[in-house]
C-alpha cells in the first residue's frame, strides 16, 4: 500500500506582541528638524500654536486656553511613562530646540499592524515643507523599527493643505466618511488615507 505524507496543520502567524513594538528610538533628525518627546519646558511653544484659530480650525480641539494647553502637555508627558507605549505625541522642533508643532503616531491595532499619524504646525511656519519633512521622519521610524503593516491618516475634506501632505507622502485616498466630524456647528466629510509597508519600501521612503 502506498504511503501518503501526513497532512500538516496550516501555519498560523504568531500574534503580534507588545515586545514586537519596542519604544521608538528618539529623537529623529533631518537637516532642518528634530522630532522628539515633549518636555515640561515646551508649554509656551505648544500654546503658541495651539491657541491660534487658523491652526486648529480643521482639528477636533482648540483653540486652546493656557489651561487646556497645560493639560495637553501633561498628557503627552504621561504617555512617555507608559509601558508598553502605544501613543507618541511628539514635538516638531527646530535644531535649536524650539517646538513649532507636533507629530502624532498612535498604534491603534497591534494585531493588524495599524498606526495612525497626525500633525499640526504653527502658522508662522506654513508653506516651508516642515510638516512633510517631519511626517516622513516619523513614517521611516515606524516602518523601520516596527513590523508595521499600514500607516493611515484622516483629514476633513476642506483641509486642502493636509491632503497635499498626505498625497506627497504617497498615501492613497481609501475612502470618505460622509459627515463624520462636526466642526463649527457644521458636519464635515472625513477623508481616509493610507500607505502599506511594502508600498513604502518600494518607494524607498
Amino acid at each position: 500500500m502506498r504511503q501518503t505524507a501526513a497532512l500538516s496543520a496550516p501555519q498560523v502567524p504568531a500574534e503580534p506582541r507588545h515586545a514586537d513594538y519596542p519604544p521608538l528610538v528618539l529623537p529623529l533628525r533631518s537637516r532642518r528638524l528634530v522630532v522628539r518627546d515633549f518636555t515640561s519646558g515646551d508649554l509656551g511653544a505648544l500654546h503658541a500654536y495651539a491657541e491660534r484659530r487658523e491652526v486648529t480650525k480643521h482639528l477636533l480641539w482648540g483653540p486652546n486656553t493656557v489651561e487646556q494647553s497645560r493639560a495637553t502637555l501633561a498628557e503627552f508627558l504621561n504617555q512617555q511613562q507608559v509601558s508598553p507605549r502605544l501613543r507618541y505625541d511628539l514635538a516638531l522642533a527646530l535644531p535649536g530646540g524650539k517646538a513649532i508643532g507636533g507629530v502624532s503616531l498612535h498604534l491603534d491595532d497591534l494585531r493588524l499592524g495599524n498606526a495612525e499619524i497626525g500633525y499640526v504646525l504653527h502658522s508662522d511656519y506654513w508653506g516651508g515643507g516642515f510638516v512633510s519633512e517631519a511626517v516622513r521622519l516619523v513614517a521611516e521610524a515606524a516602518f523601520s523599527q516596527w513590523p508595521l503593516n499600514r500607516l493611515w491618516a484622516r483629514c476633513v475634506s476642506d483641509n486642502k493643505a493636509s491632503r497635499r501632505v498626505l498625497e506627497r507622502m504617497g498615501m492613497r485616498h481609501e475612502g470618505t466618511l460622509l459627515k463624520a466630524e462636526r466642526l463649527d456647528d457644521r458636519w464635515h466629510d472625513v477623508l481616509i488615507y493610507a500607505l502599506l509597508a511594502d508600498e513604502w519600501q518600494a518607494s524607498d521612503g
